[in-house]
């Protein structure tokens, strides 16, 4: 079994993810965003998972997405797909 993960965050790190934590009102950003202060906070991958009912996997990808491109990665990255379509004539 690996050794439990934890993030170290400096206090610049952890006031923005408050930060958007409080003032995002998108739901996937606020629980990315607790993800890592529980962390943080010593919280273990496994504990995160039981607390925010995601899987041990998903919590251990967003801890290696914070790592590499810090707040920004926590977002939803763009998809691919077919345009949406317009019922608008001009």
């Amino acid at each position: 079994m690996p050794a439990p993960r934890f993030l170290k965050l400096d206090p610049q790190e952890v006031e923005a993810l408050q930060k958007e934590y409080r003032n995002t009102n998108q739901a996937d950003l606020r629980s990315r965003c607790q993800m890592i202060l529980l962390s943080a906070q010593g919280r273990s991958a496994s504990e995160i998972a039981q607390l925010t009912f995601f899987d041990q996997d998903t919590v251990l990808y967003w801890f290696e997405r914070y790592e590499k491109e810090g707040l920004a990665a926590l977002g939803d990255r763009p998809r691919s797909g077919r345009p949406p379509k317009s019922n608008y004539r001009s």
